[in-house]
């Protein structure tokens, strides 16, 4: 009897590989026309690792044809979708080598701003309520670059709204990321970090509540090194906005894309 269901499960798991194989040879034997049409119906019915690949493969086997750039913005699209990440970001970096003056470059860039922003968030962090601005804060920052750049170069794109709210939600967070890491230095007194650490949130982050808060940390660290001039610089400035506030600023909610055309 072992014998019969060893004999059994050998025939499934060859049914199974033959049928990967057919399917493979199937993708294999297509034209691009053929690829690029499963591609888009794999994609409009939200199947995206299938979308994905037909079209690496339409990308391996026809890198020149006349579906190349949108395919790679599909591909782009596709990843994104997939939640992988990396890949999307890859490929966001080929289409801007390939295509550097496409009609469709601010799509690209703000689809690898919304990539890393994306990857700048954490399951946990959301589930247990942690402030994620004293996490990691690179994928953030990288994030911040894309929208800005999107915002400079293509003032006028329908993506540039989105992006501005983006890099405020950004840099709130990147103000209380710095906060934070100026109250560790205080708690072991190092001074000089602390009133370092305050000083570039004011040149990089004026504008924020984190920012203002942290100006009382900055003069106290004066005050310890005996700098009273800088001091009282620092106590000017609390002064001065004393009674400013900063609304918190909230999360843009994920975005309805769609594929350019």
């Amino acid at each position: 009897m072992r014998k019969f269901k060893s004999f059994g499960l050998a025939i499934m798991t060859a049914l199974f590989i033959a049928g990967c194989s057919s399917s493979e040879n199937k993708i294999e034997q297509s034209s691009v026309q053929q690829l690029y049409k499963t591609a888009q119906d794999y994609l409009q019915d939200g199947s995206y690792s299938q979308a994905i690949r037909y079209l690496e493969t339409l990308h391996n086997r026809f890198p020149a044809s006349n579906y190349g750039e949108q395919a790679q913005l599909n591909l782009i699209y596709a990843y994104y979708k997939a939640q992988d990440y990396t890949k999307a970001l890859v490929a966001a970096d080929r289409f801007i080598k390939l295509f550097p003056n496409s009609r469709h470059l601010d799509y690209v860039i703000y689809m690898a701003g919304l990539t890393n922003f994306v990857s700048g968030e954490n399951l946990f962090q959301n589930l247990f309520k942690v402030d994620r601005a004293t996490r990691e804060t690179v994928s953030m920052k990288a994030a911040f670059a894309n929208f800005q750049t999107l915002v400079q170069h293509f003032p006028n794109s329908p993506y540039a709204q989105d992006a501005v709210a983006r890099m405020a939600y950004i840099k709130a967070g990147l103000a209380r990321h710095e906060l934070e890491i100026a109250k560790f230095y205080a708690k072991r007194n190092a001074h000089v970090a602390v009133a370092n650490r305050v000083v570039s949130m004011l040149h990089q982050y004026p504008d924020t509540q984190a920012t203002l808060e942290a100006l009382p940390l900055m003069k106290t660290a004066y005050e310890k090194m005996n700098l009273t001039k800088l001091a009282k610089q620092a106590d000017v400035l609390i002064q001065a906005n004393k009674d400013k506030q900063f609304g918190e600023v909230e999360k843009p909610e994920e975005p309805n894309l769609a594929l350019p055309q």
